[in-house]
């Protein structure tokens, strides 16, 4: 099954929330969207389940026809998307990204969660800042990121 969306007003934007796996059905799926949005628009990847090649491709033709004529804003990046932002420039465009997921491993309970980070509250200002220590949900004891932080952050 591809991605599908659900779109939604959030005061003068166009939140579309998209959901699944993001894949060759997105070269149809995308384009029908392009005409339900004004000249902001935030896309929520919290539901994304999986990104292929084929859906990369489709989504950067989508976001480079998006962009045109319109400010566009990542929100709740899951960890595998952030990994297409890292490797691919053209990935994210000209968006701004405003939250991100970061994957965390507890250490002491072996507990496996996923911490949001925010822009201007707990975003690491550049890959090198430190995204600081986040607690386990389970035991309350420090976690690991999954993933090296300036690598993570790379972005940044």
């Amino acid at each position: 099954m591809g991605v599908s969306g659900q779109i939604s007003k959030i005061g003068d934007s166009e939140k579309l929330s998209l959901v699944g796996d993001i894949n060759e059905d997105a070269d149809i799926y995308f384009p029908t969207l392009l005409k339900a949005f004004g000249n902001k628009v935030i896309i929520n990847f919290k539901a994304v389940s999986s990104i292929n090649s084929c859906g990369v491709r489709a989504w950067i033709t989508f976001l480079r026809e998006l962009e045109a004529g319109r400010s566009v804003t990542f929100e709740e990046c899951t960890p595998d998307i952030i990994s297409q932002i890292n490797m691919i420039p053209n990935f994210r465009g000209k968006s701004a990204v405003n939250s991100v997921y970061a994957g965390y491993t507890c250490q002491s309970c072996g507990n496996a969660q996923l911490h949001l980070f925010t822009a201007g509250k707990n975003m690491p200002a550049s890959a090198d800042s430190g995204a600081g220590e986040v607690a386990c949900v389970k035991c309350n004891k420090p976690t690991e990121m999954d993933e090296l932080e300036e690598e993570f952050f790379a972005w940044l």
